[in-house]
């Protein structure tokens, strides 16, 4: 059965409780020996683009932290396809970035617009442009083609993998961006700041395996 991808900010942020079982990753090379892990440092990008807190403001801020991902990722420019919703007050929508085939797309709301820090952004986007990195590399492919053995809690390790991941090519992207761990991941906490932390030290992909981590790392 395929891995229930957990893409967005959310997913990478979520922490989970209790002792995991010991589930690991077999039989999946682009997984656990993926080239990426072999890619050198990000390069150190300046990025002096500043959020305000219209809707005009922010989105000219989203276009321009992509570009500075993308130079420090040393990839060609990607598209980057904003919608803005600004919900109701019977219904108030979160925003939400997520790689597309060829770029980015932003489900943009209100809590972005009017942040007047741009912490919680920076995070979302950085962790999007991790996903498309993993996307660029076959690691989404190979997630989706695991097997969880119809075991439910090894299904929840394989997706914690996947998020963790995401966290730490963030973590990567905030030093490259000459970010800290305070202002890249503000609400990062668990496992999810660990992995965050262990890019942020890595300054490259190189320390985001998470697939041969042990399950205390993962849980």
């Amino acid at each position: 059965m395929m891995i229930r991808l957990l893409s967005g900010v959310a997913a990478a942020m979520v922490a989970f409780s209790g002792t995991a079982a010991a589930y690991p990753v077999e039989g999946a090379p682009e997984l656990t020996d993926n080239d990426l892990y072999k890619a050198a440092e990000l390069a150190g990008t300046a990025c002096p683009a500043k959020k305000g807190t219209s809707r005009a403001s922010t989105e000219k801020y989203l276009r321009a932290l992509a570009a500075c991902l993308g130079k420090a990722w040393r990839q060609e420019p990607v598209q980057v396809e904003i919608h803005y919703d600004p919900g109701t007050r019977k219904k108030v929508h979160k925003s939400w970035p997520f790689p597309v085939p060829g770029g980015l797309y932003v489900a943009l709301a209100d809590d972005w617009v009017k942040a007047k820090s741009d912490a919680a952004v920076f995070y979302g986007m950085a962790a999007a442009y991790g996903e498309y990195m993993q996307i660029q590399a076959g690691i989404t492919k190979a997630a989706r083609s695991l097997d969880h053995h119809g075991d439910d809690k090894e299904l929840d390790e394989q997706e914690r993998r996947y998020s963790y991941q995401r966290a730490c090519l963030a973590g990567a992207a905030a030093k490259a961006l000459g970010r800290t761990p305070r202002t890249g991941a503000p609400s990062l906490k668990g496992n999810a700041l660990h992995w965050f932390t262990q890019g942020f030290k890595a300054g490259g992909p190189g320390g985001c395996n998470t697939w041969k981590a042990p399950s205390s790392k993962v849980s």
